[in-house]
């Protein structure tokens, strides 16, 4: 399959590094600045925890020089999307599968939603319908990344410290379910853990109340992981979260266990990592708010959900997010 990653930093460029070691894709990547300059240079490098991979896929940051492509993969976080809008057509020939691959609550999130939802743009995490208009929800899939703590190392260079993890499924359960299957078998035969679950809203859940209790609180501590952890107190605030989470998705008929104080008990793993949103509020650039905070207060409202914690994390991550934007 001609295959493009759109948004090839940190997870893309993992992403990327696993289809490449199959062999089996004409891969392209649609990448920009130092690490796109030293893709193209030297190619991508990949360290994983079990090797390194290295390819020397196409790379651009012009769509129009990659072309229409078979799966685009797209790796740009939630936020950023709106203004990538204009790129789509130039990649998608008319029967394109384009999957999409942001933490919390997608543009597409209202098509296949079931029991009478009318099928339409999320303003929150879509302004004006830019990614429902260029796209069509009827293209789309969904690869919900529920392990992959990567960062680029330099440019050029991407690392993880844990084995991917990924689901693959469609709004509507069954939809392209052919080239899903063919790409969960491609990241499984490089050694990811690929799955394919009836419906794809039950992992975006659980991943989100994960986001959900370690991005903002990351942001507003500083702390990592592990930090996070050890932290008194802070597993009833992250346990809050969660179930507040958890409330807004049953409300929307998904069902999903509430395994929650295991999964705090449990812990991440990798301790010593850093949130992507911190990674993001450090390095000055805009955080994934909307999808991950503002699109399940959204969510809440409409169907009349009580969430006063997430209600307060919004407030606080919001208000210090325009501190640091504007002194």
């Amino acid at each position: 399959m001609r295959i493009a990653v759109v948004g090839a930093g940190a997870v893309g460029g993992a992403l990327a590094g696993y289809l490449a070691a199959t062999g089996r894709h004409d891969l392209s990547l649609l990448a920009r600045g130092a690490h796109l300059a030293a893709i193209r240079e030297r190619g991508l490098t990949v360290r994983t925890p079990k090797d390194t991979l290295t390819c020397r896929p196409r790379a651009s940051d012009d769509a129009a020089d990659l072309g229409p492509q078979d799966v685009v993969i797209v790796t740009v976080k939630g936020h950023g999307l709106p203004a990538l809008a204009p790129a789509f057509p130039a990649l998608c020939g008319p029967d394109t599968l384009v999957v999409a691959a942001q933490n919390g609550i997608p543009w597409w999130y209202l098509h296949g939603a079931g029991n009478g939802v009318a099928a339409e743009p999320l303003e929150v995490v879509d302004p004006g319908g830019a990614m429902w208009s260029a796209i069509g929800p009827e293209r789309i899939a969904a690869c919900v990344i529920e392990v992959l703590p990567a960062r680029i190392v330099e440019p050029g260079v991407v690392a993880h410290t844990a084995m991917p993890v990924l689901a693959f499924g469609a709004p509507r359960p069954g939809d392209h379910a052919d080239r899903l299957a063919a790409l969960a078998d491609s990241f499984a035969a490089a050694g990811a853990t690929a799955r394919l679950p009836a419906d794809i809203r039950v992992p975006l859940w659980s991943k989100l109340m994960l986001n959900m209790a370690v991005g903002p609180t990351s942001v507003l501590t500083g702390a990592t992981m592990g930090a996070m952890e050890q932290a008194p107190g802070m597993a009833a605030v992250q346990g809050r979260l969660m179930r507040e989470c958890l409330a807004v998705a049953r409300a929307w008929g998904v069902e999903l266990p509430d395994d929650i104080d295991e999964r705090l008990a449990r812990g991440s793993g990798v301790p010593g990592h850093k949130p992507s949103m911190l990674q993001d509020f450090e390095a000055g650039r805009s955080m994934e708010i909307d999808p991950i905070v503002t699109a399940v207060l959204e969510l809440a409202r409409r169907r009349s959900v009580p969430v006063p914690t997430i209600e307060t994390l919004w407030a606080l991550t919001a208000l210090k997010e325009r501190v640091a934007h504007t002194g």
